[in-house]
């Protein structure tokens, strides 16, 4: 028979919201103005399209995450949203990411976390610099995509360094036997224009302690760059939708905490189209 205990936590669990699902029927309109507005697209490039601006939704969030910075002199004064609608967004923003950094989701570039979140297409294909008097280039989509070529150029008693990848993968070009032959500086040089020329621009949009100009949600500090912000949420959002739609997701009370926030963010998003 069973026990007033065994019914009262019965009744609790059932009680309690499955933001999980709420989180999907929310997910499903905006996915829909996202194909209505953009056509029959990847979802990567439906999300660029609505980072990039110019649609309804950026017009209306990024006021939203703009709390406090200075006009410049073109802007229109009083562009910033801090209506109660917009502080209680923005502190959903933060228990978001409060939330995310004590439970770990793992998404398919590793941890989903908004230290390091995907910011769209990177359109720099070709960067180089002079180091010691050598050019040091690296060229993606070269010379046919998605190759990387990688080249240091020759000087009196060193020869060329020329290689190409096949894809733009960083542990490949740091196992390769040839790129280890170089001197540890060219190593590190052809590294970092390797990153800056990456097919998507990763990076975080929590400031650093040492900054003062930032934007401040709740106690959390973001980057003071509000499309920078709008870009990595709407990349926060889409790696819980697929976290929840491909199984990674333990339905415990842990994960289904996370997903309240995200559902009124993504409710958010879907009232700026109607």
């Amino acid at each position: 028979m069973t026990n007033l205990k065994d019914n009262l936590k019965r009744w609790r669990d059932s009680a309690e919201i499955d933001w999980f699902s709420h989180f999907i029927k929310a997910w499903i309109p905006f996915n829909a103005w996202m194909t209505d507005t953009y056509g029959d697209l990847s979802d990567r490039e439906l999300l660029d399209k609505v980072k990039a601006g110019s649609n309804v939704v950026y017009n209306r969030i990024v006021p939203i995450l703009s709390p406090g910075l200075p006009h410049s002199k073109d802007s229109v004064v009083g562009w910033q949203d801090d209506s109660s609608e917009a502080q209680e967004f923005r502190l959903k923003v933060e228990e978001l990411h409060r939330l995310l950094q004590s439970c770990l989701i793992q998404g398919r570039r590793g941890q989903v976390s908004f230290e390091k979140v995907d910011l769209g297409y990177n359109p720099i294909k070709d960067q180089q610099i002079t180091f010691h008097g050598r050019v040091v280039r690296v060229r993606r989509d070269h010379p046919v995509s998605p190759q990387v070529t990688l080249e240091v150029s020759a000087s009196k008693t060193q020869a060329a360094f020329s290689l190409t990848l096949e894809s733009h993968r960083r542990n490949t070009l740091e196992d390769d036997l040839f790129f280890k032959s170089l001197k540890v500086e060219y190593r590190t040089k052809l590294l970092g224009l390797f990153e800056s020329i990456a097919p998507r621009k990763m990076d975080t949009v929590l400031a650093r302690h040492d900054v003062d100009d930032v934007l401040r949600f709740g106690n959390t500090k973001f980057v003071q760059n509000p499309d920078k912000v709008f870009s990595a949420l709407v990349d926060i959002i889409y790696s819980l939708r697929n976290a929840l739609f491909h199984g990674s997701i333990t339905p415990n009370t842990q994960h289904n905490e996370i997903y309240e926030p995200a559902y009124h963010i993504v409710m958010r998003l879907v009232r700026c189209t109607v």
